[in-house]
């Protein structure tokens, strides 16, 4: 569990350290670092095993409005809405 979280940190901030390199005087050492652990992290995230689905038949199916496909457009236009009126 903690592997997965660990992996999926280091993609966040490979990926921080690839896009926001150029705020610095050595931005192309700090995107080669950042893709570098980008890289490290996606290798290590897909080596992990695969969770075991002991209970599988005890958890329902997720809802409609449960799913993330609605909710994150649905954020994305009030954040729209909330920059309009600021």
């Amino acid at each position: 569990m903690w592997q997965r979280v660990l992996a999926i940190i280091l993609i966040i901030i490979g990926l921080l350290m690839a896009v926001l390199g150029v705020v610095s005087e050595q931005d192309t050492t700090i995107r080669l670092v950042g893709a570098l652990l980008l890289l490290v992290g996606i290798v290590w995230l897909y080596r992990q095993p695969s969770a075991k689905k002991s209970h599988s038949g005890d958890i329902p199916p997720l809802r409609w409005y449960q799913s993330p496909i609605v909710w994150i457009p649905i954020i994305g236009i009030i954040l729209f809405l909330i920059s309009l009126a600021l």
